[in-house]
């Protein structure tokens, strides 16, 4: 269905987001991008000096610049300081490591039903307690860090999923109808978060094709529904672009909500429609 030469690009850290760059999206309340990243491939070139060279400073994420869904490309690591960095294993992407408040917005894409669902994400980290960090840890390490501000249990829930902003719907319906124009796939996901340092702007962080979809409520009906268009589809190029009507859920969410269609669908009598 999907070409193998465009899910390629997908496998590529750089490469993966390079597509959004080249979006072209209007929103007048609202920005988005990607965060600042570079590539390591050789750890010779990891000089003092490397990160201020770079536009970057600690802490930075560190991720394997292959994502080809193995576990090894999974394995993702918070960098605090410069003996860390002297300690990973190139190829590696940094990527910029930016407070969101502790939420990701994941937006899956089936053909042209897209769903939106709020999940928790890594803490935020305070600057002033980057000396007293280890050189690095894994995410999972990451969402025990115990500094003054956040002890894990008490940070998790003051932060209420419920009640976290989400972005402009508008925004996230236009993007992943400009992600499907230009990978032209029709199934995968993306990661968005809200930027701490301006309110208003969102950033792609990760691009997947053909995600965990079981973590996706409703997902059995949606992957049927788009299986079965396909198969009765007499066009299989899938140029036609339709009407968006968008719903957010989260991990509180019931079946039919979350969803983001890029076309028409029978509506329940329990989802609100928001025209983008």
């Amino acid at each position: 269905m999907d070409s193998l030469e465009k899910i390629e690009r997908l496998h590529n850290r750089i490469s993966m987001l390079q597509v959004v760059t080249e979006l072209e999206v209007e929103c007048k309340t609202s920005s988005f991008g990607i965060p600042k990243q570079t590539v390591i491939y050789d750890a010779k070139t990891v000089t003092a000096n490397y990160l201020e060279n770079e536009g970057l400073k600690f802490p930075v994420i560190a991720k394997p610049l292959v994502a080809d869904g193995s576990l090894k490309s999974h394995k993702m690591l918070l960098v605090f300081n410069k003996d860390g960095l002297r300690k990973l294993k190139p190829p590696i992407v940094l990527q910029e490591f930016v407070n969101h408040g502790g939420v990701i917005f994941k937006v899956y894409v089936v053909g042209d039903y897209v769903k939106c669902v709020k999940r928790k994400s890594l803490p935020d980290v305070n600057e002033d307690n980057l000396g007293r960090l280890e050189s690095y840890l894994s995410f999972s390490q990451v969402s025990n860090l115990n500094t003054c501000e956040k002890k894990d249990d008490k940070y998790y829930k003051l932060m209420n999923l419920e009640n976290s902003e989400l972005p402009p719907l508008g925004l996230l319906g236009d993007i992943a109808r400009g992600l499907r124009r230009a990978t032209k796939l029709h199934l995968f996901n993306f990661d968005v978060i809200r930027d701490n340092r301006v309110g208003n702007r969102y950033l792609v962080i990760d691009i997947n094709y053909f995600p965990g979809y079981a973590k996706m409520p409703n997902y059995e009906r949606v992957l049927t529904d788009f299986f079965w268009d396909v198969l009765n589809r007499n066009d299989m190029g899938f140029k036609s672009l339709k009407e968006v009507r968008v719903l957010v859920g989260n991990n509180g969410c019931g079946e039919d909500e979350g969803t983001l269609p890029l076309s028409p669908l029978k509506m329940e009598e329990n989802e609100k429609p928001i025209r983008v």
